[in-house]
C-alpha cells in the first residue's frame, strides 16, 4: 500500500510538471491571438523588508493561469505558478536559491510576496496572466538596497600643501566618505548649492569625494549620501576641521603680540620725549628772561 502511494505521488508530480510546461508553451501561442500588453514597474525595497508584486486582477477567476518568472525567459526560471479550474486549484512556489522559503503566492489574487529580501533578490520579475485566450504581461524591476551609512568628514592632509600652492589663499582639502553604499550618490553642498557629486551603480561600493576650501571659510557646508529609498546628511564647519599651517598661525600670533606690546610702548616713549622737550624749552625761555 505504501509503495502504491509513492507511485501515485510520483505519477502526479510528473503529470503536473508536464501540464505546467505544456500550458506555458500553449499560453505563448495563445497570446498571439489575444490582447498582449506589457509594461515595467520599478520597485525599491530595503534589505530585510518584504515586498509584494501585485497582479492587479482583484480575485483569481475560473480558468485563470498566472505565471511568475525571474531572470531570462525560460521555463526553468519559473518561480511561481497558479492555475484555477472549475473545482481545482494548482499552486507551485519555487524553493530554489536565492529565494529558499522567502516566496509567498497569494491564492486569492496571484500576487507574489518576497519576504526578508537580500541583494540577490534584485532583478527582473515577469508576470504572465492568461484568461479566456487573452494574455497580459507585466515586468517588475526590483531593486534591493542596503541601509546607507552616515557620511564621514576627514581632513586630507596629504593634499593640503598642493591645494595651498595652487590657491590664491591658504586652503585645505576635506574628504567625505561612505562605505557599503548601494546605488548611491555622494554630494557636497555649500548652503543649498551643489558643489560636487559622485555616484555608483554597484550593489555595494565605497565612495569618496574631496572638497577644496579656504581656511576660516564661514559658509555652512554639508555632505549628503542618498539613493531612491534613503539618505543621510553630515553638517560641518570649516573652522572646526581646517586649521591653518602651524608656521602661519605662529607668525600671525607673534606679529599680533608684538604690535600689542610695541604700540603702547611707542606711545609712552613719544609722550615722555614730548614732555622732556617741553620742559627743556620752558627752562631755556626762563634763562633768557633772567639774562
Amino acid at each position: 500500500m505504501r509503495h502504491m502511494n509513492s507511485v501515485i505521488k510520483v505519477c502526479y508530480e510528473l503529470w503536473r510538471t508536464m501540464i505546467l510546461k505544456s500550458v506555458f508553451f500553449l499560453c505563448l501561442l495563445v497570446g498571439v491571438f489575444g490582447a498582449d500588453t506589457e509594461n515595467t514597474e520599478t520597485v525599491s525595497v530595503m534589505v530585510g523588508d518584504s515586498v509584494t508584486l501585485h497582479t492587479d486582477i482583484g480575485t483569481v477567476r475560473r480558468n485563470d493561469h498566472i505565471m511568475w518568472m525571474f531572470g531570462p525567459d525560460s521555463p526553468d526560471n519559473q518561480i511561481a505558478d497558479l492555475m484555477k479550474w472549475s473545482y481545482m486549484l494548482s499552486i507551485y512556489v519555487s524553493g530554489k536559491m536565492p529565494f529558499g522559503d522567502n516566496l509567498q503566492l497569494d491564492h486569492q489574487t496571484g500576487s507574489l510576496t518576497i519576504k526578508n529580501t537580500v541583494s540577490e533578490h534584485s532583478g527582473l520579475y515577469k508576470l504572465t496572466i492568461i484568461h479566456n485566450r487573452k494574455t497580459s504581461r507585466k515586468k517588475f524591476d526590483v531593486k534591493v538596497y542596503a541601509p546607507l551609512p552616515v557620511p564621514i568628514i576627514t581632513t586630507d592632509s596629504s593634499q593640503n600643501s598642493t591645494a595651498a600652492e595652487r590657491s590664491a589663499g591658504p586652503a585645505c582639502v576635506l574628504m567625505c566618505s561612505v562605505a557599503n553604499a548601494s546605488r548611491a550618490t555622494l554630494s557636497f553642498f555649500k548652503g543649498s548649492d551643489l558643489v560636487s557629486s559622485v555616484s555608483s551603480s554597484d550593489f555595494s561600493s565605497s565612495l569618496s569625494l574631496p572638497l577644496d576650501v579656504e581656511y576660516h571659510d564661514e559658509n555652512s557646508y554639508s555632505c549628503l549620501v542618498n539613493n531612491s529609498i534613503s539618505n543621510h546628511t553630515t553638517l560641518f564647519n570649516i573652522t572646526d576641521l581646517c586649521q591653518p599651517p602651524s608656521g602661519t598661525s605662529d607668525d600671525s600670533l607673534l606679529y599680533c603680540l608684538v604690535l600689542l606690546v610695541l604700540i603702547p610702548v611707542a606711545l609712552t616713549v613719544t609722550a615722555v620725549i614730548l614732555c622732556v622737550c617741553r620742559k627743556q624749552r620752558k627752562a631755556e625761555q626762563e634763562t633768557d628772561e633772567n639774562c
